[in-house]
């Protein structure tokens, strides 16, 4: 339990709950406006969010918490404006409060892991993440029409698709969901330039059509040679070059072989470092021609761990770890098999 953080918000919410008490005093008149009951609930729940981010078992469910703290915020906010003389700004609040609601609510749920089945956690958050991108697409409708503004609507859809995709791609294996998984920052940087291009550089383009052409087809000319790139790419590793400068020229006592087999496994299996396992294989391997020992060797020099995706969920980077250990536990099985057969008297 972290006491530092109870004791922060603990000391928010008194500060708060002065100055709501007494901001006449301190300012000259009432700016904030605040009944009893927003201000008991927006204490209490203040104190409950520092609560609970000071246990770690119970630190992710504070994120419940933070589309409560936000409506009632925006509550307080706005009736703060209308009691200022500025009711418009009340009325288009009230109009929007359960959209923000549900976009705050579903987006905060979409954090938090509530399974450790990789499936349904991931159908779960990229539920909340459409519904996010729903409501979003309505309160920006909303706005664009209220204020006359260029809609950000199909935009904030379009991303909160992305992460639902790519956050859905999570719970498979294999190249294709890995690819899918990778392109999450591409999307979303393709995305801000189309949004960045319609609304700022598109309208001053409306006389000159063959400029506006040329540039939505460059994007696009662009975006499918980077998708295609990434999804053929592959790393290639020169693996008699490293393993020639690691032969050893005595012979090894195989009791601290053994010890360094098994560091080697442990660092790579719980770390992914590869060298003290690489190493500790070409010392036991020694008398191996080099063309069988590149061929033993090569899957693990050329064994990478699944990135992250951009802007990870919490839940996401576990589920990525998790596949990540058993990939090189894998690695490992295989190798020790490998060895087992090429050096007959080999057993630990």
């Amino acid at each position: 339990m972290r006491f530092s953080k109870l004791l922060s918000g603990l000391i928010v919410a008194f500060s708060l709950y002065f100055f709501l008490l007494n901001q006449e005093r301190l300012l000259g008149g009432v700016f904030v406006v605040a009944d009893e009951t927003q201000r008991a609930i927006l204490l209490t729940l203040i104190v409950a969010y520092s609560a609970l981010a000071s246990l770690d078992r119970l630190n992710q469910f504070r994120l419940v918490l933070i589309p409560l703290l936000l409506i009632i915020s925006l509550d307080i906010a706005f009736n703060s404006l209308l009691s200022l003389g500025y009711p418009q700004y009340f009325v288009v609040y009230q109009s929007m409060k359960w959209y923000i609601a549900i976009f705050s609510g579903s987006l905060a749920f979409s954090y938090i892991k509530l399974t450790d089945k990789p499936l349904h956690q991931t159908l779960i958050s990229a539920a909340s993440l459409v519904i996010a991108g729903l409501s979003s697409y309505y309160l920006f409708s909303y706005l664009s029409q209220v204020f006359g503004l260029p809609s950000l609507a199909i935009p904030s859809l379009a991303l909160f698709l992305i992460l639902a995709i790519t956050a859905i791609s999570t719970a498979f294996e294999g190249e294709v969901f890995q690819w899918i998984r990778s392109e999450r920052s591409f999307l979303m940087l393709i995305l801000f330039i189309l949004t960045f291009y319609s609304i700022l550089i598109k309208p001053m383009l409306l006389d000159r059509p063959g400029i506006a052409d040329f540039i939505e087809w460059s994007i696009v000319a662009l975006t499918f040679i980077k998708v295609s790139r990434d999804f053929r790419r592959g790393v290639e590793v020169d693996e008699r070059e490293f393993i020639a400068s690691h032969v050893p020229k005595e012979k090894i006592f195989r009791d601290r072989l053994y010890s360094e087999l098994e560091f080697g496994e442990r660092a790579f299996v719980e770390g992914g470092s590869k060298i003290p396992l690489t190493i500790a294989l070409v010392k036991a391997l020694s008398n191996t021609d080099p063309p069988k020992l590149a061929a033993i060797l090569s899957p693990l020099i050329s064994y990478e761990d699944e990135k992250h995706p951009a802007l990870p969920f919490p839940w996401e980077k576990e589920i990525v770890e998790r596949r990540n250990r058993r990939s090189r536990e894998k690695i490992v099985e295989m190798i020790r098999a490998e060895v087992e057969r090429e050096v007959k008297d080999f057993n630990r």
